[in-house]
């Protein structure tokens, strides 16, 4: 399982295969600095210090200068390299991740937390980052390390050898014991992340709700308690690693102590030189300090696995709505036809049934119903943000999962009930309906929303900053520049959901107007909740329960007296009494 997602993990490094061959090599080059100066000891004791050899110093001197010479030119390069491969894979990660994003279906956001998103993005990708430019060339380095020693003290001494060889298999116990037992608690305490970040993402952004209850204590306090559960799989997470680290640091302990121990008797049976029990020594802790750190090391995988599982988790999941038609939408006219169209979330449970509904261009076609009707779900299948699970929903006589996405999107205008502006200038927010647009195509369609006057009048007109969702605009503003944004790409679509329902009586007059003229000459689809501003409308859809249950005029519906004229008579009486 694990083999199988490093071997994924490596489509991302293949680009970069030269740079980490580079780092491989380095990384063997570093290896073999650490076999002169133990050498260099023993020559020192046995040769030098023993004999008087005076000139040997000078021999024992310059040979470990150069040595750690050459060990910093290598250990910056090597760390230069690492680095860069590390900041590579980040970026290249994050942006296949947010790529991806930009794909997935509405469906996915309507059940993913936006914290459990972003985690995945910052932190996981992060861990997977340390996971290959620190553990996985540590890794490399340890064992070329182990190999490399292995065959000098196997030259130097194979009895001493198998004495320090004779505590490894307990290195593979320790491992075993613990190992497991980490992955899980990392898997445990990053899910806790997820929901601490998903928590903290809606509070802030309700955070005027909170205030206007007085719930600030008891936010903190729950925030405060969700902390402490990640404490607490934390602390177990790290006691753990702890076991793993300090169990491998005993065991290389007693691997000294044996070999110390029979290195001291053949030292004294004449069977070996006190330099090269020193060299011995020496080397023992290259052999030693590996083994441990791949128990540390390995512990820091486990979470590093994790993260790159919950990053393939989100590059697995697939659009509900596929873009894999090969046809182009020309510039299309502006029917909508909906063919014994159901719909639901899940196969077993439909939120829209049997809706036949045929929608000439230049219509206007108003959905009216109570809330849960059905009504914003038909418009989300126009712009295929879903697919129908039965029947279709063409356009222009085509079937809308024929024809390329973009091509299709590109000719539909939306604005939505909440007005959703972007942190940047007025100009970039109503610009984003079409990035190419000039400043007078701007200019034009902030007229058309009647909102131009207002811009002109700020300090730095277009060029003035709305804020963090457009926080500096009041309701009304941001929705007429939504309403801009739309018409920008002279869509032959518009799609309006509410769209005049946040805004008081003076801003709704202000773009009733503009409206009208907007929607003669496209196909507009229009959900509203005051049935005044639809009475003009050339087909009503009345909904209820995901059917349609009536259809036509406003005088028509009047004259039926059903539905329609139920919630016309309901309105008006609430209008005369406000009055």
């Amino acid at each position: 399982m694990a083999m199988s997602k490093f071997k994924r993990l490596s489509i991302y490094i293949k680009p970069y295969w030269s740079k980490m061959a580079l780092a491989m090599g380095t990384t063997l080059l570093l290896t073999l600095t650490n076999i002169p100066v133990p050498l260099l000891v023993k020559y020192l004791v046995d040769d030098v210090l023993a004999k008087g050899n005076w000139a040997g110093l000078n021999i024992v001197f310059f040979g470990i200068v150069l040595v750690f010479l050459v060990k910093g030119g290598l250990s910056f390069l090597l760390t230069y390299l690492i680095t860069f491969l590390g900041q590579r894979l980040v970026l290249d990660l994050r942006r296949q991740i947010y790529r991806h994003l930009q794909r997935l279906s509405l469906s996915f956001y309507d059940r993913e937390r936006t914290g459990k998103i972003i985690s995945r993005i910052i932190d996981d990708v992060d861990l997977v980052q340390a996971l290959i430019s620190n553990y996985i060339i540590t890794i490399f380095t340890d064992v070329v390390t182990l190999g490399v020693i292995l065959f000098i003290i196997f030259r130097m001494n194979w009895q001493l050898s198998l004495v320090c060889l004779s505590v490894l298999p307990f290195y593979v116990i320790n491992y075993r014991m613990f190992i497991q037992k980490i992955k899980s608690a990392s898997q445990r305490t990053r899910e806790k992340m997820d929901e601490i970040l998903g928590n903290l993402g809606e509070k802030l952004t309700g955070v005027s709700v909170i205030k206007a209850f007085g719930k600030e204590e008891h936010e903190i306090r729950l925030f405060q308690e969700q902390n402490l559960e990640r404490f607490g799989l934390r602390m177990r997470q790290g006691v753990l690693n702890i076991y793993l680290s300090s169990t491998a640091g005993l065991i290389s302990g007693l691997g000294t102590a044996l070999a110390l121990s029979f290195g001291g008797y053949q030292v004294l049976q004449g069977a070996l030189t006190v330099g090269g029990l020193m060299a011995f020594y020496s080397y023992i802790g290259f052999l030693y300090n590996p083994a441990v750190r791949l128990s540390e090391v390995n512990s820091m995988i486990q979470q590093g696995v994790v993260s790159l599982n919950r990053i393939f988790e989100i590059l697995d999941t697939m659009p509900d709505v596929e873009d894999k038609a090969s046809v182009i939408l020309p510039r299309i006219k502006g029917r909508v036809q909906f063919k014994n169209v159901y719909f639901g979330y899940s196969p077993d449970q439909f939120i829209l049934k049997n809706i036949n509904l045929d929608v000439h261009p230049g219509q206007l076609i108003a959905l009216v119903g109570h809330t849960g009707s059905g009504k914003t779900t038909i418009v989300n299948l126009i712009p295929r943000f879903y697919d129908p699970i039965l029947g279709s929903v063409l356009v222009d006589g085509y079937d809308i999962r024929k024809v390329q996405l973009n091509s299709l999107r590109q000719q539909i205008g939306i604005v939505l009930q909440e007005s959703v502006l972007f942190d940047g200038t007025i100009a970039d927010n109503i610009r984003y309906g079409k990035l190419t647009a000039t400043q007078e195509e701007i200019e034009k369609a902030a007229k058309t929303a009647n909102i131009h006057d207002f811009i002109v009048s700020l300090p730095e007109g277009y060029q003035t900053k709305v804020g963090k969702d457009g926080l500096k605009l009041s309701v009304g503003e941001k929705q007429r520049i939504a309403i801009a944004r739309a018409v920008i790409a002279d869509p032959a679509i518009l799609i309006m959901d509410e769209a005049t329902s946040s805004l008081d009586s003076e801003s709704e007059a202000q773009i009733q107007e503009a409206l009208q003229r907007i929607m003669k000459e496209r196909t507009s689809f229009v959900i509203a909740h005051r049935l005044s501003t639809i009475i003009e409308a050339d087909l009503i859809v009345v909904m209820d329960n995901g059917e349609i249950v009536e259809m036509g005029t406003h005088s028509e519906l009047l004259a039926k007296g059903g539905l329609y004229s139920k919630y016309y008579e309901e309105q008006f009486k609430v209008t005369t009494t406000l009055t």
